[in-house]
């Protein structure tokens, strides 16, 4: 397979036959994993191209020979990956299957895992942010997980959902280019990121499929759909439950058990949330020199060292870390 095969021509990230090399480049890219050829006298010729969005990135390599290739558990990422051509055997939470251009496998964090690669095997994978998935589900079901999302782990691209998620990688795969439109701004990004993460949780079976496909965010009662409004709408306003209640005509104690019953939170957790989502696009968003402590501020912090605690309970990284990924990829 000539360079001019491989998908995402344009964004070549490495290419070597050594071994430690080839090694060293993935972790950056993945996280770090054992790599070895299947037969020693094998000879590598490792490619990577990678277009990396806001949380996710799409990925496609080969290694030129056969390799054995051992993550262990993926802690902060779920792995969809989709051979191109050739297959690769992939093990994951105490299940085995080969995949093909016609099967997709779909690697869930905290699970050991494991790949075989043919010798012939081109993947195509999309690394997706943990927090950025639980994010999206808690979007979707009005509440967030207890436990880690766990998806099934073959995908079949040739029938039913995952026919979606075939049609969208082939359209990533056409629009992605160094002119994309796609590319141009985080705005542009982030509605290709909730594209991805939201047509996952859509096409393939998942350990909240049944809470996301009864909409049970519909199902709240008015008062609490108008109280998300309200701190939704301004997130950084001093939302208490007194005025909360006052606004939607209802009982703090009602309000309280709207919110428990039909979205496993509180109020006030809930306001916490969309004040640390307000900042983060705001962190993502930036123009070089913008302050952490000002983007704090403005989404209804007033004590630094706790939004930076709450920042990275939730998105698994610091605001610092965010800030300086948004910044890098202005212009």
């Amino acid at each position: 397979m000539t360079a001019v095969d491989l998908p995402l021509a344009a964004f070549e990230r490495f290419r070597t036959s050594d071994l430690e090399q080839a090694r060293l480049h993935a972790t950056v890219l993945l996280s770090a994993h054992g790599l070895q050829p299947v037969r020693r006298e094998a000879r590598l010729d490792v490619r990577y191209h990678c277009v990396s969005l806001l949380d996710t990135s799409v990925i496609c390599a080969q290694y030129g020979a056969a390799v054995r290739l051992d993550p262990g558990a993926l802690e902060n990422f779920y792995l969809v990956g989709m051979p191109l051509s050739g297959t690769s055997t992939v093990a994951c939470g105490g299940r085995q299957i080969v995949t093909h251009p016609g099967l997709a496998s779909v690697q869930s964090c905290t699970q050991p895992t494991s790949t075989e690669w043919g010798e012939d095997c081109c993947k195509l994978s999309i690394k997706i942010s943990r927090a950025a998935l639980e994010r999206r589900l808690t979007d979707l079901i009005g509440r967030p997980p207890k436990k880690p999302v766990v998806f099934e782990l073959a995908l079949d691209l040739d029938r039913g959902p995952g026919q979606s998620w075939r049609r969208l990688l082939s359209f990533l795969l056409s629009e992605l280019s160094p002119g994309s439109i796609y590319l141009s701004s985080q705005a542009a990004r982030r509605s290709l990121d909730e594209a991805v993460i939201s047509t996952l949780l859509f096409a393939q079976r998942h350990s909240y499929s049944d809470a996301l496909l009864s909409d049970t965010s519909g199902t709240a009662p008015l008062h609490v759909r108008r109280a998300e409004e309200i701190i939704a709408a301004d997130p950084a306003s001093r939302h208490s439950l007194v005025d909360l209640a006052a606004e939607t005509g209802a009982s703090i104690r009602a309000l309280q058990a709207g919110f428990r019953r039909h979205r496993g939170i509180t109020p006030l957790e809930f306001v916490r949330t969309q004040r640390l989502e307000k900042a983060r696009r705001s962190l993502l968003d930036a123009a070089p020199g913008a302050r952490i402590t000002d983007i704090a501020f403005d989404a209804g912090y007033e004590h630094l060292g706790r939004f930076a605690r709450d920042y990275k309970s939730r998105y698994g990284e610091s605001p610092s870390s965010t800030l300086a990924r948004g910044t890098g990829r202005q212009g």
